[in-house]
């Protein structure tokens, strides 16, 4: 049995103020590539195997960190399914440290095929449960399970809710995943362009959990242009295929609340692509990058990218993408 799981982009949480008692909440969509595939049948005890490609290209600290995140996943949902072992072979991921949800896609890949392959039939909100994801955004579980354009809403905050502090996903592990409020078919064609950033200047662990603290609660004015720009500008777009429409959305966002303090955060370098390719675009951060994910005329997009690092002396990927609408494929 295999699984194929879609990447995601990640377009900004909308509430991190919580003066109407919620936090979080979240836009994104799912793409087809790049993804996670993993291959797996009974077995008696957790065995794990990497395909060369992975072991090859992958540093061993990013290697040892992703078997553990695969161990843990099907140890949790064997427990809960009263089995012992699965052998799982994973042969393709996401990147890890991209902003394009790697570690939520492997966690589900692994909760749905272990459960799969002995018959049960758990989603994607029950897998997150067991496998710690989906505390701060919903897109990353929504989208595993259904694919699409998605808007979650969040989680109930202050003395009584869900979550009494801002934290991210990583650092907010007993919380139960977001509730969908919205999702459409996203049709049209993303590129995304992924330089490589020094580890030391990433945004992960504990610079996040360090950034939510500083950075939140966000003033409530940068929330209220934000959801009106989600509910009356950014989903009716998506429903007429408006990608002229939705893309201004899509360059405004960039400045407001904590996506704007997401953007400003990242090096100068980074920045400056991101402002370099809004120039003839539709142009925006994925969660806290440094993947920038582009709509507009594919051609043009590349080429601008291409160009931007060879002027700075940049190495990275590009890649065309598209809308994934179905969400996980068990094959």
């Amino acid at each position: 049995m295999k699984i194929i799981s879609p990447c995601r982009i990640h377009m900004g949480l909308i509430d991190m103020n919580g003066s109407v008692g919620r936090i979080d909440g979240g836009i994104g969509a799912t793409l087809d590539h790049p993804n996670c595939e993993i291959s797996g049948k009974e077995s008696n005890e957790i065995e794990i195997q990497f395909s060369n490609s992975i072991i090859n290209n992958t540093p061993e600290e990013d290697l040892k960190s992703l078997h553990d995140r695969i161990y843990h996943s099907s140890k949790n949902v064997l427990k809960e399914i009263g089995q012992e072992g699965v052998y799982l072979k994973v042969n393709d991921v996401i990147p890890a440290h991209t902003g394009l949800g790697s570690g939520t896609q492997v966690s589900l890949s692994t909760g749905k095929l272990t459960s799969s392959i002995y018959g049960y039939d758990l989603d994607a909100y029950s897998i997150a449960k067991l496998t710690g994801r989906g505390g701060t955004s919903g897109i990353g579980v929504s989208g595993f399970e259904f694919g699409g354009f998605i808007v979650d809403g969040g989680h109930s905050f202050g003395k009584s809710g869900e979550k009494t502090d801002y934290r991210p996903s990583s650092a907010s592990k007993n919380v139960k995943p977001a509730p969908l409020l919205f999702r459409h078919d996203f049709n049209w064609e993303v590129v995304l362009t992924i330089p490589k950033i020094p580890t030391e200047e990433q945004v992960s662990d504990k610079k996040e959990v360090d950034i939510f603290k500083k950075y939140c609660p966000v003033p409530e004015d940068y929330v209220n242009r934000f959801c009106r720009l989600v509910l009356m500008k950014m989903m009716p777009a998506v429903i007429e295929n408006n990608m002229e429409s939705f893309g201004e959305c899509i360059n405004e966002i960039q400045g407001l609340g904590f996506k704007g303090a997401e953007v400003q955060l990242q090096n100068s370098t980074l920045k400056n692509l991101l402002k370099h390719l809004q120039n003839t675009s539709y142009s925006g951060l994925s969660s806290f990058g440094p993947t920038i994910y582009s709509l507009g005329d594919k051609k043009e997009i590349m080429e601008q990218s291409k160009e931007f690092f060879d002027k700075e002396g940049l190495d990275g990927e590009i890649i065309v993408s598209k809308g994934n609408n179905t969400g996980y494929k068990l094959i």
